[in-house]
């Protein structure tokens, strides 16, 4: 690909396409290639304003984010390189494990509110934080990946197909569900992450979610996981409040909430 870029061999797939292991020649390193969907091609504008986005998260340097290399252009596909991360997602993680102790789930959602702590500052939104997009390398190592990317790439792919709404439901806001984005709900999502972590459970399993965010209506944690402490209920409780403004207003003072949980 590009003429430096050696493809290994497929390693999965995703909302944006196909992702191969592959080798940049030039300077021989790992990268993770994402080849676009088709429905990604079809409108220059979408395809515009998706290298845009990957231009900008290309721009972000932190050790808890997935970096973009490059933007690559080869017969008539169109291919974004990342840092390859030796690992799995927390998805798979929670697929094979289902929770995890607070012990374990904490450093996690630490990684996980440096990255976004650091995009927010420099008024990145990821817009669809979950599982499925946190990477755990094989040395503990928290990633974050497809900061903005993804978001823009389901809502094109959305209208071209016209699927259902762009966004993954039990993971966004009261407020993005009716359109509105900000830091604000990518905190709400990643509380979302840690509840599943600590209980193996959703805390709002639908089908009308929104009606379940904005009445509140979750179990409380420490109902369903044995030995988590009943003070981290209240975390959870303002951290998914309905109204952004009743949460914690910041990556930073999200993460210093839950470690004073227990």
């Amino acid at each position: 690909i590009a003429g430096n870029i050696a493809v290994r061999g497929l390693i999965g797939r995703g909302a944006m396409g196909e992702v191969y292991e592959a080798v940049d020649n030039t300077i021989g390193r790992r990268v993770a290639l994402k080849r676009l969907r088709p429905e990604l091609l079809a409108n220059p504008a979408d395809l515009e304003l998706l290298v845009t986005e990957a231009r900008t998260v290309a721009s972000l340097k932190h050790d808890n984010l997935v970096s973009i290399y490059s933007v690559e252009r080869e017969a008539g596909q169109v291919y974004l390189a990342f840092e390859f991360v030796d690992g799995s997602t927390l998805a798979r993680l929670l697929e094979e494990r289902r929770r995890l102790p607070w012990p374990e789930a904490l450093p996690l959602f630490r990684g996980v509110c440096a990255a976004l702590g650091y995009a927010h500052e420099r008024r990145v939104v990821h817009r669809d934080l979950k599982p499925a997009n946190i990477m755990i390398a094989r040395t503990g190592e928290v990633k974050v990946m497809d900061f903005g990317i993804a978001f823009t790439a389901q809502k094109s792919i959305s209208r071209l197909t016209r699927a259902a709404a762009w966004g993954t439901p039990p993971y966004m806001a009261p407020e993005q569900e009716l359109g509105g984005v900000s830091s604000a709900v990518d905190l709400f999502a990643a509380t979302v992450c840690l509840y599943e972590m600590l209980t193996g459970e959703l805390p709002f399993k639908g089908p009308n979610f929104l009606a379940q965010k904005r009445e509140g209506l979750f179990r409380p944690p420490s109902e369903l996981a044995p030995g988590l402490p009943p003070s981290v209920d209240g975390f959870f409780q303002t951290a998914l409040a309905p109204e952004p403004s009743k949460r914690f207003p910041t990556a930073a003072a999200l993460l210093a909430a839950a470690e004073a949980a227990t």
